[in-house]
């Protein structure tokens, strides 16, 4: 009973969070973890890149085969309309001689007396007109230079390589979702404000159309609060425009078809102090993908070089064979051991001018590792003063809109006591609208800003 209560709750806990993740997806609502998650899974590019990553590996097992014998076989035939050995054995001069010279002499006496009467032979040999050969043969290794274990580190290099650009290819696709799902919220923000002021004009229009019945002000000022609310209009229709555009480039970036009702969860609010995320820029450096391929760069020449010198370095190795042949109408098989060595003599002039080009490479990655290490510092600090600089633009935002919003509170009572004109209320509420609209782009422009240093320090 306590086993099958324990895996109804699993059971039901799951299909729980998978309902409320369904639901979440389906009405179209999106935090920007979800966008960021999305984004990760149906990017195009971080495909590619894994995909590359995925060939680099295979490339790193196709070096590996190199330790492994190199194993052939080869198989042929042949006819010819001659036969390859013609022989008359007539024309052959056959002497024979024993060791033993007595029984020399008894043959010689014996030619001597009898040879008349031996007849003339006149053969003709032929043969060798067809004829198969076949061989199977394995050599390993045994000395190449260095060439077999340095090309296998050069591919572990580029396995390497190709995770670490797979990473900053990540990194950039989340900064770009980031950016674009603020976007959205930035605008929305912006609505806000423009639906805020227009419940202020709206108000303002009432009360100075009932002036104007009682005779305490002119058409004119009735005529500057309604182009007032038609300049409003105008903004919110861009503003709406413009978010559906922001819509459409988030749905697009995280992979799913556009839907202009779709809501997003995060809120501009109140930012975390910057300090809490500030690190040592030169003990991070050798964190960061960037270094860390410049030297996989640095790596990648050296093996290069070594390579090189493998070619002016001799081969060595051992084999094996069988070898069949059937050319004198007879099956004949045979099993061999052999070993092999290589010099390559002509080949260390020319090698010697490879291998001083490869060192001039190789120095060239380190000068390029040095000076782009350089870049790197400079760039971590230069985005650590934007971050700064946009945290204080916060600060003075919130103080423009407490400022803002009591020059509309006493320009309304002003007004309303004969002490401003219309024009000044209308100015202050401008300016309201514009701190806000400040205040949202200073927060949305420090949390892009925030993430883009994280992501260089981690």
């Amino acid at each position: 009973m306590k086993k099958n209560t324990f895996l109804f709750i699993l059971l039901a806990t799951f299909f729980i969070a998978f309902s409320q993740e369904d639901t979440i997806h389906s009405t179209g609502i999106y935090s920007l973890d979800d966008c960021k998650k999305m984004a990760l899974e149906n990017n195009v590019m971080l495909k590619n890149a894994d995909l590359e990553v995925q060939a680099a590996e295979q490339t790193k097992k196709a070096a590996f085969t190199k330790y492994f014998p190199t194993v052939s076989a080869m198989g042929a035939g042949f006819t010819s309309n001659n036969n390859f050995v013609d022989v008359d054995v007539s024309d052959v001069d056959i002497s024979v001689e024993f060791d033993n010279p007595r029984i020399n002499q008894i043959l010689q006496a014996l030619y001597s007396q009898f040879g008349q009467y031996l007849p003339n032979v006149d053969v003709n040999m032929q043969m060798i007109d067809k004829g198969l050969v076949g061989s199977i043969t394995a050599i390993q290794p045994i000395f190449a230079g260095g060439r077999i274990v340095n090309g296998n580190k050069l591919a572990q290099v580029g396995v390497e390589a190709a995770q670490y650009q797979s990473s900053i290819k990540q990194n950039e696709i989340l900064l770009k979702t980031e950016k674009s799902y603020w976007q959205v919220i930035l605008l929305q923000e912006k609505m806000k404000t423009v639906n805020m002021l227009n419940i202020m004009l709206d108000t303002l229009y009432r009360d100075v159309s009932s002036y104007y019945e009682a005779g305490f002000i002119t058409q004119n000022d009735v005529l500057k609060v309604k182009l007032k609310q038609n300049e409003l209009s105008s903004n919110k229709l861009k503003l709406e425009n413009g978010i559906k555009l922001a819509k459409m480039a988030l749905c697009q970036q995280i992979g799913v078809p556009f839907d202009e009702n779709i809501e997003l969860t995060e809120t501009v609010d109140a930012s975390d102090d910057p300090n809490n995320f500030h690190t040592d820029h030169h003990a991070v450096l050798g964190n960061r993908n960037e270094a860390k391929l410049l030297n996989l760069n640095v790596q990648a020449e050296t093996l290069k070089k070594n390579m090189v010198i493998g070619t002016c370095l001799p081969s060595v190795g051992v084999g094996a064979g069988l070898l069949y042949n059937n050319i004198m109408g007879k099956d004949k098989g045979n099993a061999v051991l052999f070993g092999t060595v290589s010099v390559p003599i002509t080949a260390w002039w020319e090698g010697a001018h490879n291998v001083k080009k490869q060192q001039i490479k190789q120095q060239i990655a380190e000068n390029t590792q040095q000076e782009v290490n350089e870049l790197l510092l400079l760039q971590m600090q230069q985005a650590w003063d934007e971050v700064e600089a946009a945290y204080r633009q916060i600060a003075i935002t919130e103080e423009a809109i407490r400022q803002s919003e009591e020059n509309v509170r006493l320009s309304n009572d002003y007004y309303h006591a004969g002490l401003n004109s219309l024009s000044e209320l209308l100015e202050a509420q401008t300016l309201l609208q514009q701190s806000h609209n400040q205040y949202s782009d200073a927060t949305i422009e420090y949390k892009i800003k925030l993430t883009y240093y994280i992501q260089m320090v981690q």
